[in-house]
């Protein structure tokens, strides 16, 4: 028996397990993270994990655990499957992601994130004349993402606003769901709604390099709107021949 070959080999074997099943507090104590971003309570190991919470500048994402896969490393990808929050706990953030990255980049498959509105609206800092209040539920539906340049190769999902509600001096006005389709045009993320919301919006938005954007559509409230929806209108512009106003806005 060569000895001097098994020897090695062992050695070499321990080491990579003892790296592998490090703690994955050590692992992450590795990790330079911004400084609005926080961790709580970390459990597990490098392949399988938790932490208890995770805060990203104030926003928490309760219960964030992951699951690598071995046997993706085998043929050149780092794959692990994703979960944050609970289903059930529709009041608190939830992500469920398959995703994995190799030579050819970032891929995300069959992937679900869904986001309460309201705790969102203050962190956009929209800068309005009013303050701005919102309800409802973000949900974005991932069939299948690979990553190109600047933005994607394909894209394939949705996103909705579900119970979609807005508060206008009068009280809160519901425009029940807004729906889009996503998808990828020349490397750009697109965003193309669906018909059939109170707003009769439809916009095609387009994310390009550096975060640029364009969007162009129209919209036409309905009548059973408040006045107050349609006395705003007259910031947009003036309508159609059908009654339809013209959206469009894009960045410097």
């Amino acid at each position: 028996m060569n000895y001097k070959k098994i020897i090695p080999a062992a050695i070499g074997f321990y080491l990579v397990f003892l790296v592998l099943l490090a703690p994955a507090a050590w692992w992450l104590k590795l990790v330079p993270l911004p400084a609005q971003v926080q961790l709580g309570p970390v459990t597990g190991t490098l392949w399988q994990g938790q932490v208890q919470a995770v805060s990203l500048n104030g926003y928490v994402l309760p219960q964030v655990n992951w699951q690598l896969s071995p046997w993706s490393l085998l043929v050149g990808k780092l794959a692990l499957n994703l979960d944050i929050g609970q289903i059930r706990q529709t009041t608190l953030p939830y992500a469920k992601a398959q995703l994995s990255y190799g030579f050819s980049g970032l891929e995300l498959q069959s992937s679900q994130l869904r986001l309460p509105v309201e705790p969102i609206v203050p962190l956009l800092k929209l800068r309005l004349p009013f303050q701005v209040a919102a309800s409802g539920t973000m949900l974005l539906n991932i069939q299948n993402f690979s990553m190109g340049q600047p933005w994607c190769e394909q894209l394939s999902g949705k996103a909705s606003w579900l119970e979609a509600k807005f508060q206008a001096p009068s009280g809160w006005i519901d425009l029940k769901a807004i729906d889009a389709n996503l998808s990828c045009e020349q490397g750009q993320l697109q965003l193309v709604t669906e018909a059939g919301n109170p707003l009769a919006l439809h916009v095609t938005a387009l994310i390009g390099e550096q975060g640029k954007y364009q969007l162009n559509g129209t919209m036409k409230p309905d009548a059973s709107l408040p006045k107050e929806v349609h006395q705003a209108m007259q910031f947009v512009g003036q309508p159609d021949a059908e009654g339809r106003f013209t959206l469009k806005l894009q960045s410097n």
